[in-house]
């Protein structure tokens, strides 16, 4: 059942970031509610019980370590599936990748299928445009890449974005 990503060409600047976002959300709220989702999520926070901060960690960690991290290729944005590719690959063995914004609507995807209330997160560490993009969730910021470190500091702009 692999499918291809969607492919487009991405407006400038903080435009679009919001077109992404916009994008991310409506993914994540086309598949949160998906029985490999809900049954993913509900199987590895199991050792949680209920502990909302290690059910974020948990999912935060599994995805990092479960998907490759892979640039998009320049100039296109691409935005894979969480059920459809992710998932699929996963289940029938494959290690699969994406970017930033591809893990973070797979790990919204996740939080929000068990009840959790997530934020996309942009950050921006060098100028104006955003770079980056994690999940906030209950009071923490969770980066499924792991890749950028500590966003505080006097050049970090941020935005937050409603799933």
């Amino acid at each position: 059942m692999l499918t291809n990503p969607v492919f487009y060409y991405q407006l400038g600047g903080d435009d679009g970031v919001w077109q992404t976002l916009q994008y991310m959300t409506n993914s994540v709220n086309a598949s949160f509610t998906h029985p490999w989702i809900r049954e993913r999520a509900r199987v590895l926070v199991a050792h949680c019980k209920r502990n909302v901060i290690c059910e974020d960690r948990t999912l935060q960690g599994w995805v990092n370590g479960s998907v490759q991290f892979v640039r998009d290729p320049l100039g296109v944005e691409s935005l894979f599936n969480p059920v459809s590719y992710i998932e699929d690959s996963l289940r029938h063995g494959y290690k699969p990748g994406g970017d930033c914004d591809d893990l973070a609507v797979y790990l919204a995807s996740l939080l929000k299928s068990i009840g959790h209330s997530p934020f996309f997160k942009v950050i921006s560490r060098y100028g104006s445009t955003f770079r980056h993009v994690i999940v906030y969730c209950d009071g923490i910021d969770l980066d499924p890449t792991l890749s950028i470190g500590d966003y505080r500091g006097n050049n970090v702009r941020e935005g937050y974005f409603k799933i």
